[in-house]
């Protein structure tokens, strides 16, 4: 398409391209979002912490990711319909990048959620103080003390315990303190009674 503008010395023929925007002039859309897709990526990688304080776990490689992908498909679509060998409608230039991102987001969104669900819960120790009240089983008993042994949230435990009943080694005993790491138990035959 062609317009004429008045210039100093008559007017002025201008070639004005339809659709996308003409190479070389200043950046493109796909080129600042594939800058703040990674800029994004990068600040939720150094700034884990922080950001989980205010960010639902995983929030920002998904929505992080698909801008980046978005950015440079977008970019390598404009490189191709800018030949002069190619005419790529601008549908396509914009729809190929649009559900490349989509589709990210989503695979990216689904890798979440199955890392997640093969981690432990809860990766801190199970602490003493947890077994109040739970069952545990006698290692080796003499004149009131001896350690025992508790499975919680998947971890064995091996703890020193204390008791005002006699005990034996295989018994199994129910837990009714915990201090300093010393479990106070008792016989479990005598609490089931």
């Amino acid at each position: 398409m062609t317009a004429s503008h008045p210039g100093p010395r008559g007017r002025i023929r201008v070639w004005e391209a339809e659709g996308l925007p003409r190479k070389g002039y200043g950046v493109s859309i796909f080129a600042w979002c594939a800058i703040i897709g990674c800029a994004i990526l990068l600040a939720g990688i150094l700034l884990d912490g922080v950001l989980d304080a205010f960010l639902p776990d995983g929030l920002v490689p998904v929505l992080a990711l698909p801008v980046a992908v978005f950015g440079a498909i977008g970019m390598g679509m404009t490189a191709v319909s800018g030949s002069a060998a190619t005419q790529v409608p601008v549908a396509v230039v914009w729809g190929v990048p649009t559900a490349l991102a989509v589709a990210s987001g989503a695979v990216t969104r689904w890798l979440w959620n199955r890392l997640k669900r093969s981690m432990p819960l809860d990766t801190a120790p199970p602490t003493a103080a947890e077994l109040v009240g739970e069952k545990v089983t006698v290692l080796w008993w003499k004149d009131g003390s001896g350690e025992v042994r508790a499975i919680t949230r998947g971890s064995q435990l091996t703890l020193p315990a204390r008791s005002e009943e006699p005990l034996r080694s295989g018994q199994s005993a129910w837990v009714l303190d915990a201090v300093d790491s010393t479990l106070t138990i008792a016989p479990w035959e005598q609490i089931s009674s």
